[in-house]
């Protein structure tokens, strides 16, 4: 066997793990799933996420998605009043209708 034909086949065998699954969000896309997902559940307008962090996401067993270990504050604005609540959860995120979502369960 030459080279020009292992070498195709070996692209192949990487590139179809990658396009399959399409990998966990990104920061941006899992700090708007959260944003999102306080605002639906009734929290009140989310004015600012500092100090996001997302860690550890592996493909959830049970649903759809990522489950990924969720830190860091999120700045609600009640009131006219910015009050500042951290965050730390393990939460999945499924991408639907190309738009990433946040689910506490």
């Amino acid at each position: 066997m030459t080279h020009e034909a292992r070498f195709p086949l070996a692209g192949l065998a990487i590139a179809l793990p990658l396009s399959a699954c399409g990998g966990p969000p990104s920061s941006n896309d899992a700090e708007r799933a959260l944003a999102t997902l306080l605002e639906e559940s009734g929290a009140g307008h989310i004015a600012d996420v500092p100090e996001f962090q997302l860690n550890g996401c592996v493909e959830a067993k049970d649903s759809a998605g990522y489950r990924c270990d969720t830190s860091g504050k999120v700045t609600l604005d009640i009131a006219g009043r910015r009050v500042p609540v951290p965050i730390g959860k393990n939460l999945r995120y499924a991408k639907e209708d190309g738009t990433w979502r946040a689910y506490a369960k």
